[in-house]
């Protein structure tokens, strides 16, 4: 039995990396009235440590780190629809807080929408809603934990 492998490689397309991220964030971004293009997928993504998620082989999302003094800041994860409630999301956040770790950070934070199912994911991993505005949670979790 061959064992699955989940693996971030750092993306060297960072403009196929904001396609992914503008196809598959759309619904949200026409739910909050977001008008983005491409190129402005990009330009707030360009600066960041950008991933791609890649599953046995298999390019299956995107994830975007920033580091802020003590913290690593979790910018963005997108996993493709047809790999979404299979865990991955899950295994992207350890794999991230095992980095902030090995650099030593107290913690990783991040924000979501509050309509986004992935806020039950971080809370089911350890994070904690440490602020709120009228579309996001503000959440954070210590690498001591």
């Amino acid at each position: 039995m061959t064992s699955k492998m989940l693996e971030l490689v750092e993306a060297q397309d960072l403009t196929a990396a904001a396609q992914f991220t503008l196809d598959n964030m759309a619904p949200y971004y026409a739910m909050y009235g977001v008008d983005w293009e491409l190129n402005d997928v990009y330009q707030a993504t360009k600066d960041l440590v950008n991933f791609n998620i890649v599953f046995n082989g298999q390019h299956i999302g995107v994830v975007r780190l920033s580091f802020e003094g003590d913290c690593c800041q979790l910018r963005d994860i997108q996993i493709g629809a047809a790999h979404q409630s299979k865990g991955f999301g899950a295994q992207v956040i350890a794999i991230v807080m095992a980095m902030a770790e090995r650099r030593r950070l107290a913690a990783v934070e991040l924000k979501v929408f509050q309509r986004s199912p992935a806020h039950k994911l971080y809370s089911r991993v350890g994070f904690r809603v440490v602020n709120k505005d009228d579309r996001f949670y503000y959440m954070r979790r210590s690498t001591a934990d």
